[in-house]
């Protein structure tokens, strides 16, 4: 009997060995590739990107923020066109490496390709995150963040940052052509500012979205018939985040199949082969403008 407890053990703490083995053999194998990513960085911008440097107020704070601001190719040259806009939280990601200090999203890459391609446009605005992200990208104070001030943050967006871009660049301005978007706890973000500013952002583009943040709160939101019409919803997770990170996405998702969203308003998408991080968002960029367009 003690012969077979024994080998019993032994069996189990085998198991157990070879499971961290190869968790940690992949963990070094994903940290590899990732590092091949952060030596030689450099600007991967495009040249109609304009970074504005602490010159955007965010009045509740009393502090300037850094923008990064795309407009399609041939945007001086034409001056009657009017395009939809795309808000990106984490904005620093948007179009250069040098800035993200690691592989950016590629979004004016995808726009340029569309522009020779002859497809759909727009003008994208990457706001930096602020020094104290968890807290700006936290709807409502709770236990883990008793600074936060997402709700402020998201006023800020609807009622002044978009304004100012409106009375300064040919956007189209309704909410139809407004896109927020966003990824992790920005992802959540753009969740949230969609559910609170129904007829500012008519677009959400949530990637690897946070809702753990405060779960129970942000899915207990709701819009009526006539908030929810015409809203569109991309909504994309990578295939190897945590089982929690799939399944509050999918949760999401359902959330609005249920409400009657057909596959031109709503969209899951899993990336495949990726976790959380910036070439997920890369990837599933591409999916979300396929989509957008």
């Amino acid at each position: 009997m003690l012969k077979k407890i024994l080998l019993a053990i032994w069996i189990i703490s085998s198991c157990v060995g070879i499971y961290w083995g190869i968790r940690y053999y992949n963990f070094k194998k994903e940290q590899k590739r990732r590092d091949a990513y952060y030596q030689n960085l450099k600007d991967t911008s495009s040249p109609t990107v304009t970074s504005l440097r602490d010159s955007i107020l965010i009045t509740y704070q009393e502090e300037k923020r850094d923008i990064h601001i795309y407009v399609p190719p041939g945007y001086d040259q034409d001056t009657l066109t009017r395009y939809p806009v795309i808000y990106m939280m984490d904005g620093e990601s948007s179009f250069n490496d040098l800035e993200n200090m690691g592989p950016e999203w590629e979004i004016d890459e995808v726009f340029n390709q569309a522009a020779k391609d002859g497809g759909p446009s727009a003008i994208v605005v990457g706001i930096v995150q602020s020094d104290n992200r968890d807290a700006e990208y936290t709807p409502w104070i709770n236990e883990d963040n008793p600074d936060a001030h997402g709700d402020k943050y998201t006023t800020w967006v609807a009622t002044e940052l978009k304004p100012w871009i409106d009375a300064n660049y040919r956007t189209d301005p309704s909410a139809a052509a407004t896109t927020i978007g966003g990824i992790s706890r920005s992802g959540m973000m753009a969740y949230y500012m969609m559910m609170a500013y129904p007829d500012i952002f008519g677009v959400a583009c949530i990637q690897s979205p946070a809702m753990w943040v405060d779960y129970d709160r942000l899915m207990a939101m709701e819009l009526n018939e006539a908030q929810l019409n015409n809203k569109r919803i991309f909504v994309s997770v990578g295939e190897k985040e945590t089982d929690f990170m799939i399944e509050h996405a999918q949760n999401i998702y359902d959330k609005f199949k249920a409400l009657g969203l057909d596959a031109r308003h709503l969209d899951y998408t899993m990336i495949k082969g990726e976790g959380h991080w910036h070439l997920t968002w890369r990837k599933s960029f591409v999916e979300f403008y396929d989509w957008w367009k």
